[in-house]
């Protein structure tokens, strides 16, 4: 099952041959999360995501190019990063988190991390339909203090 997430360079390689478009990255983020939502809800992946997330970060703090050998939420919005070339403010969801790179613990996807770290199922499963929404509709918006999704003007 863990293979169904696919790793840095199996999904910027499709990202490529797909065109390398906006509307390409957003669905290839949304794969990813659909792949992490399977993992998550799986006993046995569950257990493994568990051990790779916990092994690995012990000895890196970014390890998106390492998958499955180790985890790290970047992984999900790779094909997003490479759109903006890592300038988060003119990505469509660092623009709308302040600014703030998905690397940032407490960012929709950084809290995404922090929640594997922590063993939090359940509330991983609500955050990856957080991040869901978020790319799906432009009118949604993350807070960044209060890890909360929120809509523009609320």
């Amino acid at each position: 099952m863990l293979d169904k997430l696919r790793n840095y360079t199996q999904i910027y390689n499709l990202w490529m041959n797909k065109g390398s478009t906006k509307e390409t990255a957003i669905e290839l983020t949304l794969q990813q999360l659909d792949a992490l939502e399977e993992i998550t809800g799986d006993d046995d992946s569950w257990e493994r995501l568990l051990e790779i997330a916990g092994r690995g970060r012990r000895h890196d703090a970014w390890l998106a190019s390492d998958w499955p050998s180790g985890f790290d939420e970047l992984v999900l919005c790779v094909p997003l990063c490479k759109l903006v070339d890592w300038d988060c403010a003119s990505c469509t969801i660092g623009s709308r988190q302040e600014n703030n790179s998905c690397s940032h613990d407490y960012s929709v996807f950084g809290y995404i991390g922090e929640l594997v770290i922590a063993g939090s199922r359940a509330e991983l499963i609500s955050q990856i339909e957080n991040a869901r929404k978020m790319l799906r509709d432009e009118r949604f918006v993350w807070n960044i203090h209060k890890c909360e999704l929120e809509t523009r003007g609320s």
